[in-house]
């Protein structure tokens, strides 16, 4: 660039005023193309017109874009929201290292990449820029934007808060907010038109104060639909209330009667004892699979809404720490498999497998106990827990017309089959139950609904599962057609096994989790 072509190139916008004489300035340039070089000169003009000669022509070149379009390094709090404000499509903002605190959102509004071109937010170095004091971020009417990378610690306003967006992701963040002794939501999604948002890869943690890690809610009448929360790690969230401290809600009881479709996948749970339900699905046809619960007390729990499906969970205790629990259900048409529970020490709300009783029967208060109508708890695996399956343990309406078949239950304590309430045309079928040590079979069945026997476990990967000699092979009672493969991602062949395990030789799928596959720096 030079003095003759000066006037012909392109003005920035947003100059600063002038500052005293020696004082240093800077100007953020948005909307540059990707892999471009630009070249930077100043003419400075006083109040009576007379102008200076040209500066220094520094030059700098763009790189590529996540999505192929611009790049913006950002500083400080300011730079960040202006930064924000010019995005388009395929603008990738990187947060240097340091801390962005305002008062108040960092607002992202109307805001619309592509799925090829979305508009990310993105720590220069994972970690290392921390949104702090009264800093947060709210998406409103947005989508396809993408917020990686970064560490929170702010105080009194939820961390992220997504309205009435959607495919908006939340990757590789750490959550650990500084609490106030107020209730809050740290992560929510809600408003109408909210579908297809993605939680992944972050770390959630340390929260003490009431509130979910995750809040799904939606419009007055629908929840947000389709979105996942996957590859996350929940961990020491507690001391335990008696309301409003699940690491998840999915939905609330007044559009409990919406559907969602959102699933929960492939998350670790430690120590979450904030509330009696871990995960509170609150909402139907929502999908809760192939997560770790370690040491956790409480339960993952249908507590509103109908048609979900729970299937592939690992429950593991110490058989020490009090209130360690599996599934609970109420609602209609929810389907149990594949899941494995050993060393739960829970009763009650808290029991290893609860079918519940209800307070209300197809119509009445949303926010009620609804009778459980048409559950299929099938193949799954009971080992060493204080309680096995619990039917109808607390209010006056019993379960009806469910199905308990191809489970194996051993322990040595209690009844494995407890029913509190005689259940309305129940099935049993292909069960097998182990009871040793005082523990008794509960309930008065024949040898084809409930086999009593050894199932003959071997211990394999810290799990108890089908050795060759086991009765359990090839002995289940019916077919279940989503019933496809075990606990390990082993495909279900001939005859199915007895239980979550099918005794295969093919390779293991899924197991149990552990901090190093989940989380910020997890593959």
């Amino acid at each position: 660039m030079t003095s003759a072509n000066f006037g012909s190139a392109t003005q920035v916008s947003g100059e600063p005023a002038p500052a005293a004489a020696g004082t240093s300035q800077s100007l953020t340039v948005n909307g540059l193309s990707t892999a471009t070089t630009y070249y930077f000169a100043l003419i400075t003009t006083d109040d009576a017109g007379n102008s200076s000669t040209l500066s220094n022509v520094p030059s700098a070149s763009t790189s590529s874009g996540s999505g192929g379009g611009s790049v913006v390094n950002v500083s400080t709090s300011a730079q960040l929201d202006s930064a924000i404000a010019g995005a388009t499509a395929g603008t990738t903002i990187l947060l240097a290292n340091g801390t962005y605190t305002k008062s108040g959102a960092f607002s992202i509004s109307g805001k619309n990449g592509t799925a090829t071109n979305p508009i990310t937010i993105k720590a220069a170095n994972r970690g290392m820029a921390v949104i702090s004091g009264s800093a947060y971020f709210t998406v409103t009417s947005s989508s396809y934007i993408v917020i990686d990378g970064l560490q929170f610690t702010n105080t009194g306003n939820s961390a992220v808060k997504l309205t009435s967006s959607n495919n908006v992701r939340i990757t590789r963040n750490h959550f650990h907010l500084t609490e106030d002794g107020n209730s809050l939501k740290w992560v929510y999604i809600g408003g109408a038109d909210s579908h297809h948002n993605r939680i992944d890869h972050n770390l959630f943690e340390e929260k003490h104060d009431l509130g979910n890690f995750i809040t799904f809610d939606g419009s007055s009448t629908q929840v947000s639909q389709y979105d996942t929360v996957e590859y996350n790690h929940f961990r020491n969230i507690g001391p335990r209330a008696t309301n409003e401290m699940e690491s998840i809600r999915v939905g609330w009881s007044q559009i409990s009667m919406s559907d969602g479709f959102i699933t929960i996948q492939y998350n670790l749970f430690e120590n979450c004892d904030g509330d009696p339900e871990i995960i509170s699905v609150k909402s139907g046809k929502n999908i809760i699979r192939y997560n770790t619960v370690r040491n956790s007390a409480g339960v993952i729990s249908a507590r509103h809404g109908n048609g979900s499906s729970f299937y592939g969970n690992f429950f593991l205790g110490d058989g020490q720490k009090s209130g360690l629990g599996g599934i609970r259900l109420y609602g209609q048409d929810h389907k149990v498999y594949n899941n494995y529970f050993e060393g739960l020490t829970g009763s009650g709300y808290d029991a290893t497998l609860a079918v519940d009783g209800g307070d209300v029967d197809t119509s009445g208060s949303l926010s009620g106990h609804w009778r459980v109508y048409r559950a299929e708890i099938v193949n799954n695996t009971l080992v060493g827990n204080a309680t096995g399956i619990e039917i109808g343990k607390n209010y006056s309406l019993a379960p009806k017309d469910s199905i308990i078949a191809n489970n194996i239950i051993k322990g040595s304590t209690g009844k494995l089959i407890n029913e509190y309430k005689t259940p309305v045309n129940m099935t049993y079928a292909g069960n097998i139950a182990d009871p040793d040590g005082t523990a008794t079979v509960g309930i008065t069945a024949t040898s084809s609904q409930v086999n009593v026997t050894d199932p003959l476990f071997t211990t394999s990967g810290g799990l108890q599962k089908l050795s060759s000699a086991s009765p359990a092979i090839n002995s289940s009672s019916g077919s279940y057609s989503y019933v496809t493969e075990d606990m390990d991602g082993q495909a279900r062949s001939g005859i199915d096994d007895t239980g979550a395990d099918e005794y295969s030789t093919t390779s293991i799928l899924h197991k149990p989790l552990a901090s190093t596959d989940v989380g910020v720096n997890a593959p």
